[in-house]
């Protein structure tokens, strides 16, 4: 089927796997069940999937590396943890969505469903060039115009280029040589005075809205922050 939506279910009791497999599949879902952390990363690294739902007590590589790595990998593929401790802080780490093993069928159908949705919003977003950073802020790469809190400005060319980069890896750091290479094709101390002060250009351009910043991560890089996601 071309719209099958394809899950990779990441759990090591079977019985839950089980039940979950066959309650998912009867809604129209494809399912691939991983038993432990190593296994559902091989599977991620080697298929293509349309959602990650993770038991995050996982023999191997337990559910905190798996979003790690996913993430890592600049991968938004939606993330749900499907778990009977309270995991929610995995929320903070990458994950899109948080459930408890006994909720309703309804209930992880729609939770699927929306995570799905808003994760190819945001892919054709990206390929149209349209970045919403925040309720209140936009880029449009392709127009280089940044809208913050009704302010319409288009960017210059450089800048334009470094927010566009960072918007691609929203909330993830990178390193000033990466970028610095990625730019201009070399890194030099010339080079990364010049993307610092491009860098503090951006900020005061996004100063009005509150919730975003880029931010410097000492001795690692800097980040584009999202306080909403």
């Amino acid at each position: 089927m071309e719209n099958e939506i394809k899950i990779l279910y990441a759990e090591d009791n079977t019985t839950a796997a089980l039940i979950y497999q066959e309650i998912l599949e009867e809604a129209g879902f494809t399912v691939t069940i991983a038993s432990t952390g190593n296994e559902a990363w091989d599977l991620y690294q080697n298929g293509k999937w349309d959602l990650i739902l993770l038991d995050m007590d996982l023999p191997g590589k337990d559910g905190h590396e798996l979003i790690r790595l996913i993430r890592e990998q600049g991968d938004q593929v939606p993330i749900i943890i499907l778990s009977s401790l309270n995991h929610n802080h995995a929320l903070y780490e990458g994950a899109d969505d948080y459930l408890v093993k006994g909720c309703s069928v309804d209930e992880v159908k729609a939770r699927i469903d929306k995570a799905i949705a808003r994760t190819r919003r945001i892919n054709t977003e990206k390929e149209q060039g349209l970045f919403h950073l925040s309720p209140s802020t936009t880029f449009n790469k392709n127009t280089r115009q940044l809208i913050t809190c009704g302010h319409k400005e288009e960017l210059k060319g450089m800048e334009a280029k470094i927010l566009w980069l960072f918007c691609l890896r929203i909330n993830e750091i990178i390193s000033i040589v990466e970028m610095c290479e990625t730019l201009w094709g070399l890194y030099t101390t010339d080079k990364e005075r010049a993307f610092t002060r491009y860098v503090c250009l951006l900020n005061k351009k996004l100063k009005p809205d509150t919730s975003i910043a880029i931010k410097n991560e000492f001795a690692r890089g800097y980040k584009l922050v999202n306080d909403i996601r």
